[in-house]
């Protein structure tokens, strides 16, 4: 702003001035009582205006000594947007730019205007929480009192008998803590040290990455550590458990763990929704979707509200084959926030398996543009090109998405299924086999499965194994209908036409209904002539027309695909 920040004491800003000296921010006159992350922020912006500050230089300068997901600075600039008055649709103070970050809209003054030092400042900005009531009142009426003209001595007594008030009662919320407090630890007790920790690993979580997934492990185990009875604790450690399985090739222990924990998180808080909704995610993983549904359903009769909760049931039932049940989530979860990027590719997906592939790709669409690095969007949207037989679209959005996120596996896969797709199945196998020698990158059991279908020569053995290890996890009670899908290819690969059939059926009983994944898929062009093939396209046709009907919500999503609103 060309002025020596040295000298500058407060910034004047359409109607608001930041009191950097005593660290206040006022509205004619009257104190905006920010919160210390808060107050923070809205310091860092002010001062870089008129510039656009990133999200990691504005998690760097906020947070400076600890690691932070983008959720966590997205909360906290909607929470300063409320202290303030702002609208996140109509900004009048902190502007949002898609995929880049934000910066303050209006012109900022800067001055120097050297206040007499109050003979003690109580740093009140210190309490990162929700503004007290009862303090905001008390005040107001100690303003009105000192222009009367009580003496500082009584009003520096007032406010240190105030926080004393505030800060040194007993405090039984859990909750209370947040990870950035800064309280001594010897003032705290036991069970706000195991929320500080639990608040870190949830962080961590949050990051979804290999490394902060084991850190976040930690953290949680802490907490444990110092409240063997801290439920969050618990929930937190089976959900990372979950992730570690889901995410990162997991082992058995990791599915045993996640449930156990989630189990552990119910013993010790019976009505916790993040208890159940860990079970809910340890079962998903796992391969058991009914069970999954009902423990969301339990953690959403405890938090009818919860975004993720509904959100997680709209993609399970879309999973299970119920795509009328699966629609109506998605439209409960983007009632909630319909810029929920999470829930646009949820929608999509399930769009996408009731045949519509144009509207599942604006969707896909969507939720890029609404946030360009959710990676799980670009992913999806090649694959409904795949579905739509746009192979070579299909490889452009993944050399596309590729060109900035180099040698992702997830991208990476989505590539050579295209070129698989697009009759290059040397190349495809190529990527595929990149993708396992890759050892940084998550190697999904599907990639294996691929690289071995792919092969000029198939390593016969190597097939078989993978083909017991998959009917090993059915006979366990798994009913995810991809596991059967998977045996499907096996056998078509290898000719044995009526196995690959019998798995298609099962499928289908568990809830495969996109009949293009059959239809198009390189390994079931063999089965085309089969009667027995046709009837089954037939029978997974009338299904998805079925669903189809059974949906009344398909006109508001593609009323939506054009509507949805930036946040």
């Amino acid at each position: 702003m060309g002025e020596n920040k040295t000298k500058v004491t407060r910034y004047v800003f359409d109607d608001l001035i930041l009191d950097i000296q005593q660290g206040r921010v006022l509205r004619n006159d009257e104190e905006i009582y920010l919160p210390k992350l808060s107050y923070d922020l809205l310091v860092s912006l002010v001062e870089s205006s008129p510039a656009l500050l990133s999200q990691q230089v504005l998690m760097e300068k906020v947070w400076p000594d600890r690691v932070i997901g983008d959720e966590t600075l997205k909360q906290r600039i909607k929470l300063l947007r409320k202290s303030l008055g702002d609208d996140a649709s109509a900004p009048r103070y902190i502007e949002a730019i898609r995929g880049r970050g934000y910066r303050l809209r209006p012109k900022v003054k800067c001055e120097c205007v050297i206040n007499q030092a109050p003979a003690a400042i109580v740093d009140l900005t210190a309490n990162d929480h929700f503004p007290n009531i009862t303090y905001q009142q008390l005040t107001g009426i100690w303003r009105r009192i000192s222009k009367l003209g009580l003496s500082l001595i009584v009003g520096l007594s007032l406010a240190t008998l105030l926080y004393s008030h505030l800060y040194s009662g007993p405090q039984q919320d859990t909750g209370r803590l947040t990870a950035g407090a800064t309280a001594p630890a010897d003032m705290l007790t036991s069970k706000e040290i195991a929320n500080d920790y639990y608040l870190k690993g949830k962080e961590y979580y949050q990051r979804y990455r290999e490394l902060d997934n084991s850190i976040a492990i930690e953290f949680f185990q802490k907490a444990l550590g110092k409240d063997p009875e801290f439920s969050p604790a618990y929930a937190g450690l089976s959900q990372a458990y979950s992730q570690q399985l889901f995410q990162f090739n997991g082992e058995e222990s990791d599915r045993i763990k996640a449930i156990d924990n989630a189990y552990q998180a119910i013993a010790f808080d019976n009505n916790s929704a993040d208890a159940y909704k860990a079970l809910g995610i340890a079962y998903y993983v796992s391969g058991w979707l009914s069970k999954s549904i009902n423990a969301h359903l339990k953690a959403l009769s405890l938090a009818p509200d919860n975004l993720e909760t509904i959100s997680n049931l709209g993609f399970i039932y879309s999973e299970q084959g119920k795509l009328a049940q699966a629609i109506n989530w998605h439209k409960k979860a983007l009632a909630i926030e319909p810029g929920h990027v999470v829930t646009m590719v949820h929608a999509g997906q399930t769009l996408s398996q009731l045949g519509h592939q144009q509207l599942a790709q604006a969707w896909f669409r969507k939720a890029i543009d609404q946030q360009p690095d959710y990676l799980l969007a670009s992913y999806h949207l090649g694959q409904a090109q795949l579905r739509s037989g746009q192979y070579q679209k299909a490889i452009d959005t993944y050399q596309g998405a590729l060109k900035r996120y180099q040698h992702h596996a997830l991208l990476s896969e989505g590539l050579a299924d295209s070129y698989f797709y697009n009759g290059q199945t040397g190349l495809a196998h190529k990527i595929y086999r990149d993708i396992i020698h890759r050892q940084e990158n998550k190697v999904l059991p599907r990639v294996r499965l691929m690289f071995l279908l792919t092969a000029p020569e198939p390593a016969t053995d190597d097939i078989a194994d993978l083909a017991e290890s998959l009917k090993s996890s059915l006979y366990e009670g798994s009913d995810k209908a991809g596991l059967s899908y998977h045996l499907a290819l096996i056998y078509a690969r290898q000719q044995q036409e009526q196995q690959a059939i019998r798995y298609l059926v099962q499928a289908v009983e568990q809830g495969l209904t996109q009949v293009s994944k059959v239809e198009q898929h390189p390994l079931f062009q063999s089965l085309k002539t089969s009667d027995s093939f046709k009837r089954l396209l037939a029978r997974m046709k009338l299904k998805q027309n079925q669903e189809n009907q059974l949906s009344s919500e398909l006109a508001f999503f593609q009323t939506k695909s054009e509507a949805v609103p930036l946040g």
